[in-house]
């Protein structure tokens, strides 16, 4: 039975990632953590700076997190999914929102996954593999 999603292959292999966090010290240390995964990782630190990072970058996921300054995770998400350009960009939501709403604003804006924070550094690996260790993602993303 295939488990596979689009763009998520449950094989080893290097992913693309972007992280909008606007903690610099969550930033930085998920940013490491996928970077010692064998991930290629850029950040952005809020809503405004967001999509210009996702379109220089080409991201094969993002992870957003939800309350940002300026523009919010919301509308980052609302605008990479309504760029041609973006397609098939997963956007992943990592965020201390656990609420019912939270979620379902999620769905609705398009979100491909949905994290409450802290995602512990084997949920990382889980999820997105480890290519250096030649180990495949243990994990389909959870739905919003």
């Amino acid at each position: 039975m295939d488990q596979s999603v689009p763009g998520h292959t449950l094989a080893p292999r290097v992913l693309r990632i972007v992280v909008v966090e606007d903690s610099l010290d969550a930033v930085h240390t998920t940013a490491l953590l996928l970077r010692e995964l064998g991930h290629t990782v850029d950040y952005a630190t809020n809503g405004f700076v967001a999509l210009d990072v996702v379109r220089r970058f080409r991201p094969d996921i993002v992870l957003c997190d939800l309350g940002l300054p300026g523009a919010n995770g919301f509308d980052v998400c609302n605008q990479i999914k309504a760029d041609p350009e973006l397609r098939g960009v997963k956007v992943f939501a990592l965020t201390a929102y656990s609420d019912h709403n939270s979620r379902q604003k999620a769905r609705d804006v398009g979100f491909d996954g949905y994290y409450v924070k802290p995602l512990l550094p084997e949920a990382l690996a889980d999820l997105f593999g480890d290519p250096r260790a030649g180990q495949a993602p243990k994990s389909l993303p959870h739905l919003p």
